[in-house]
């Protein structure tokens, strides 16, 4: 009768046991569910956030893309009407007064990053589960400093050389109907040397350098991906 009671003693806490393992595995597997649910919700709303910041750069880049190269395409204009002579003509002048105005470009490209902030300041950047796109955007901010080293060296050149230039020797507007412009500015190498240089700063912004089209790429990949919908 001890042996049996023992047996049955040892059958119970046996059981016992066996069901508070199953208890807790089960407990384990509803916590891991309950924080994959968390882990998914709060990707969600983070890529949500990305795609909806990176569609607005894109938008942002587009614009200021357009205006390099229209300021590009007339530095090109003006460097066909070289040399120009002593006394222009009319029709000559009525064309640099307009692309020389238009010349000008101190637009740059300043995407907003508060949702990469955000990542970088509580550390999660794990959370984003597709690897390409978490490497995009860790590699985000750097890409963004090379390409805008460029612009601001355009920028800098406009301001520091290219329009001291123009405002010692013309109108504020490019008016060359007024008198006062001193026209034989118009003939010197320097002159030649400063639109050459500037129509430079725009064509390594817009073609020659690379930066543009890689952030150009990058993006695109980044709006794709982050794309809740097709997540």
């Amino acid at each position: 009768m001890e042996k049996n009671k023992t047996s049955k003693y040892f059958k119970y806490a046996i059981g016992e046991i066996i069901l508070v393992v199953i208890g807790i595995l089960i407990a384990l597997q509803i916590n891991n569910w309950n924080e994959n649910r968390k882990d998914a919700n709060k990707e969600l709303a983070i890529l949500t956030n990305i795609h909806k910041e990176f569609k607005k750069n894109k938008k942002q880049l587009d614009s200021v893309v357009y205006r390099h190269k229209l300021s590009l395409d007339y530095c090109n204009k003006v460097i066909e009407l070289f040399p120009i002579t002593s006394k222009p003509d009319p029709e000559v002048l009525d064309s640099l007064a307009v692309l020389l105005w238009d010349t000008y470009d101190g637009v740059t490209f300043n995407p907003s990053q508060s949702s990469i902030t955000a990542l970088t300041n509580t550390s999660s950047f794990e959370v984003i589960k597709n690897e390409k796109l978490r490497d995009l955007l860790i590699s985000w901010e750097d890409l963004i400093e090379d390409y805008q080293e460029e612009e601001i060296r355009s920028r800098n050149h406009v301001w520091d050389q290219y329009d001291p230039y123009m405002s010692k020797h013309f109108d504020f507007n490019f008016n060359f109907k007024d008198s006062r412009n001193d026209f034989d500015a118009l003939q010197t190498l320097e002159f030649e040397y400063l639109v050459k240089a500037r129509q430079d700063f725009l064509d390594q912004i817009v073609n020659s350098s690379g930066e543009l089209q890689q952030v150009q790429k990058t993006l695109d990949e980044i709006i794709v991906l982050s794309n809740p919908e097709i997540k």
